[in-house]
């Protein structure tokens, strides 16, 4: 079934708001409308089963190209605004991209395609009529969505029409969405997370909000001032929300749920929001793009007793943590999570190794280590990849993470591991401070984490930032992070000179 037939099942009232932001809004009728006119447009100029880049923030230009071209039988290649000069050149020498749709102030970054249509453009695209909806198969890949992930080189994620109707199916399922329900969007649409909200809301006839704010203060406006029932974001979004605005002081009356995913939210701040917020449901969630977006999720009235579990695999997902020997964890032994269902990729675009080495007899090897409980929740002790090799030791960043996080004095933590000579890695926490004096703080966390964590995991050393670099997907970028340690690693040996 063809995705877009699949999300629209349920607009019946097309006088009904779809899109909203401030300043206008756009109607079921007038997505409808303007989609079928450019995937008419599409089919008749260059046919079905091409590939069709978009570069865009949340607009409404956005959600009528991504529907259009997924209508239209193509494919879309998903690309990030802030993405580099090298690796959108990359792109252009590694896929068969027939058309470019730009929002018109990154049209700049488009230099070696002729077929290039902006907002003003497209507005004279929108006259022709649909013959029909091309047909597509099952398997055919609806979207291509470039990984932003916080560390390795960016992947093309291949997601089918099956894959987009499956997760969308399990996550309006679990969070009983309804018609009336209403999002307010800050995350990229670019970023699976970002457009799995897009997907869900569509689905059920609710409405999405585009809260495209430079500060994220102005999403609690946004929030009361348009009646929104729901909320989403990675751990940085709750951070910043918690810790530089009223947050935790606001009633929000009209929000029914809050969902996290996209890394793990410190326990401390979990329990803030659940304890402020007793009456709305706080989702705690865990996903992949290689899964679509969502592969697990905590029900909310678990959020505490579970704390800091990822919870279980969502409808139509089967989810199991497996050590070395391909078997089933026991109760606190650590393994990798896998995953098998509908929702997962169809492979890394122009890369079958790569695929290979993560999709192995149908399921999906997430790189993620975890243990699970008596029950069989799931807990993250961190990234395989993300394993500090010190002195002999393996040693997951998340547990000194989630330690130092509940400080006093401290509002987030990055645990790394930088090159040493006598240990291979050392252990280094880069801190974000409230506005407690450095020094202290430093000589605090470093006596807190002599007394209560092993020796091999007590930091070597406490570096404070201001504000932890961010991908365009709001995830600590951990590649600039190091880089920025130790170039203040250096200026600091320059000194001793």
């Amino acid at each position: 079934m063809n995705f877009v037939e699949y999300l629209f099942e349920h607009a019946h009232d097309p006088s009904k708001e779809c899109i909203l932001y401030r300043g206008g809004s756009l109607t079921y009728g007038d997505i409808l409308s303007q989609v079928d006119d450019l995937a008419g447009y599409l089919t008749a100029t260059i046919g079905r089963g091409n590939e069709c880049l978009l570069l865009s923030e949340n607009t409404p230009f956005f959600v009528i190209t991504y529907l259009a071209i997924m209508k239209s039988g193509n494919t879309v290649l998903l690309v990030e605004t802030r993405i580099s000069d090298e690796s959108i050149a990359n792109i252009f020498r590694e896929c068969h991209i027939r058309a470019s749709f730009v929002q018109k102030k990154y049209r700049s970054k488009i230099t070696n395609s002729d077929n290039v249509f902006t907002e003003d453009i497209l507005e004279g695209l929108l006259h022709t009529e649909m013959s029909g909806t091309p047909c597509v198969e099952d398997n055919d890949v609806a979207v291509v969505i470039f990984t932003s992930g916080s560390t390795g080189a960016k992947k093309g994620v291949m997601l089918t029409h099956r894959n987009l109707c499956a997760n969308t199916e399990s996550i309006v399922q679990y969070l009983n969405l309804t018609s009336r329900d209403r999002i307010c969007v800050t995350l990229p649409f670019f970023y699976c997370y970002g457009a799995s909200l897009l997907h869900t809301h569509l689905r059920v006839g609710g409405s999405i909000v585009l809260s495209n704010n430079i500060f994220l203060g102005g999403a609690i406006q946004d929030i009361n001032n348009f009646s929104c029932t729901g909320f989403a974001g990675v751990p940085s979004t709750y951070q910043i929300l918690i810790n530089k605005t009223p947050f935790l002081k606001e009633e929000l009356p009209t929000l029914r749920y809050m969902m996290q995913a996209g890394g793990q939210l410190p326990n401390k701040y979990i329990r803030m929001i659940a304890e402020t917020f007793p009456q709305k449901m706080f989702f705690v969630m865990y996903g992949a793009t290689e899964a679509t977006a969502r592969l697990s999720y905590l029900p909310p009235n678990l959020v505490i007793t579970k704390l800091g579990s990822i919870g279980k695999g969502i409808p139509g997902v089967t989810l199991e943590v497996i050590n070395r020997d391909g078997r089933p964890v026991q109760p606190g032994e650590i393994g990798e999570i896998t995953a098998r269902g509908d929702n997962i990729m169809k492979g890394y675009y122009g890369d079958p190794e790569g695929t290979r080495n993560v999709i192995k007899n149908g399921w999906l090897y997430t790189g993620d280590l975890a243990t699970v409980d008596d029950e069989g929740y799931i807990y993250i002790v961190g990234r395989a990849k993300n394993i500090i090799k010190s002195g002999g030791y393996r040693i997951s960043p998340n547990e000194i993470e989630e330690f130092i996080c509940s400080l006093d004095g401290v509002n987030g933590c990055v645990v790394l591991g930088l090159p040493d000579d006598i240990m291979g890695e050392a252990v280094v926490a880069v801190v974000q401070p409230n506005d407690a004096a450095e020094s202290s703080l430093r000589e605090e966390i470093l006596a807190q984490c002599t007394q209560h964590l092993p020796s091999y995991k007590v930091p070597r050393a406490v570096y404070f930032v201001r504000e932890f670099p961010l991908n365009a997907s709001n995830k600590v970028d951990r590649q600039a992070l190091v880089a920025e340690i130790e170039e203040k690693r250096r200026q600091q040996n320059d000194a001793k000179l």
